[in-house]
């Protein structure tokens, strides 16, 4: 179809030709000479649209003159007596494919071009224009490309990235600007979002500061035992903690020291530690043994505690007068205690609390001298892990405090908070972290001292 188009369009080109050819022939006055007729042809006979025309057969008669004239592609013309070598190549008349006419008067022109030129140039035509489209096609993919990265793209990656950067708890993200309006409410939406967890998030921050003063002032603060030096360190895993420990006078004059660790970490255990130190502590107004006072807030913990949920607890009954010491443990971590007869671990006696209200707690018995130090800990210690997910772990604890017998009881704790986080390295703790370290600095009636049992067991020894 665009074939016969072309087709017909360049035989009104070759028609126009030979009317212009023509018409300049009739306006002579006398019949052309050959001569005439070539400078004639000369200035005439090109199709002015292109550069170079197809090579063409001009025929012109003038009555009973015929005179025939054959232009090539260089658009020179040559003389029907130069012709002959070339018109042999017009005899077939399938080769002749387009002819333009013109006939008035005396004067008859014919332009005709061969077939295989008109094919050839009109497939260079289309080619030209189907590579014309396909070069706007691709300037028109290039500028959507343009306009789709300006318009969405490039607006969508930067929302992405807000997006990301508020699930990662960095709130402070500005509207972006973007030329669609759809992306632009969007922008606005977000920026909106990230405002409001903004807000939300300075005030879960501010309650638990909150939190976190009132937990902190349910510890005792500067704790003053007679006869002990205690030294702390307290670090829960998140703002507020599970851990928690407490002093509590007696009725009878001796001093009751617990540490407790609740199942978890966070603001639900913090809130039933809170709970448990008000249960040692009012269980303990009635004196009695470690062993009892676990009994005692056994039976009243599970009313406060969820079904799954449970605790462990150290205890310590300190008679300074005496430099008796009692323990007790509710499945708890065990305490170090350094004499001058060596270390000993003192281990749990019992079940956790909250487990079984029927439970029962054995209690030890032992005795101080100046000097002797005792180590309490959550299992926040023994279990830290560093990179390689190596827990920190009991003996190591009692090692390092152990080798730091001699040092003073602040700066033997401080070894060990030390070498704990060179094992943690840049890791954020996982579970809540609670020392405590006691130091026996004097006993009331130290004429009590020879008849201490591990001295008389030791003199035993030597004896026999």
């Amino acid at each position: 179809m665009e074939m016969n188009r072309a087709t017909s369009e360049r035989s009104e080109a070759l028609s126009e030709q030979a009317s212009l050819i023509g018409s300049a022939l009739l306006a002579l006055d006398q019949p052309p000479n050959s001569q005439t007729i070539q400078q004639l042809l000369a200035g005439s006979h090109l199709d002015s649209s292109q550069q170079k025309a197809s090579p063409r057969w001009i025929h012109i008669g003038w009555e009973d003159q015929n005179l025939q004239y054959y232009s090539d592609s260089n658009t020179n013309l040559l003389p029907e007596s130069e012709s002959k070598r070339v018109k042999k190549d017009w005899a077939n008349s399938d080769q002749v494919g387009v002819v333009g006419h013109f006939a008035t008067g005396p004067v008859r022109v014919e332009i005709s071009e061969r077939a295989a030129d008109v094919r050839r140039a009109i497939r260079m035509e289309i080619i030209t224009h189907v590579l014309s489209l396909l070069g706007l096609a691709a300037i028109a993919t290039v500028l959507v490309n343009l306009a789709m990265v300006r318009l969405i793209i490039k607006p969508t990656r930067s929302l992405v990235s807000a997006v990301q950067r508020i699930s990662e708890n960095r709130l402070a993200v500005p509207q972006i600007q973007c030329v669609s309006r759809e992306l632009n409410t969007l922008s606005e939406s977000i920026a909106d979002m990230s405002e409001s967890l903004a807000i939300t998030e300075q005030r879960r921050a501010l309650d638990m500061r909150r939190a976190e003063k009132i937990q902190r002032h349910l510890l005792p603060q500067s704790p003053t035992v007679p006869g002990l030096t205690i030294s702390t360190h307290y670090q829960p895993a998140e703002d507020v903690a599970g851990d928690i420990y407490g002093i509590v006078a007696m009725p009878d004059d001796a001093w009751l020291i617990y540490i407790t660790d609740l199942v978890g970490h966070g603001i639900p255990a913090a809130m039933n530690a809170s709970i448990l130190k008000m249960l040692f502590d009012t269980a303990s107004m009635r004196g009695g043994s470690p062993g009892e006072v676990l009994e005692r807030v056994n039976v009243m913990l599970p009313g406060y505690l969820m079904d799954s949920e449970f605790a462990t607890a150290a205890v310590l009954r300190w008679d300074p007068a005496t430099g008796h010491l009692q323990f007790a443990s509710a499945g708890h971590e065990p305490v170090t205690l350094l004499s001058k007869v060596g270390p000993k671990s003192l281990e749990s006696t019992g079940l956790p609390l909250g487990i079984d209200t029927d439970s029962r707690w054995e209690t030890t018995e032992h005795w101080l001298q100046k000097g002797d130090r005792l180590l309490m800990v959550t299992d926040g210690v023994a279990e830290s892990h560093n990179v390689n997910e190596q827990q920190f772990g009991r003996g190591r604890i009692a090692e390092i405090f152990a080798g730091s017998v001699n040092e003073p009881l602040d700066d033997s704790l401080n070894r060990l908070v030390g070498d704990l986080g060179q094992h943690a390295g840049d890791l954020s703790p996982d579970d809540d972290v609670t020392i405590l370290a006691l130091e026996c600095d004097s006993v009331g009636r130290q004429r009590l001292e020879v008849f201490h049992p591990d001295h008389l067991r030791i003199m035993r020894e030597a004896v026999a």
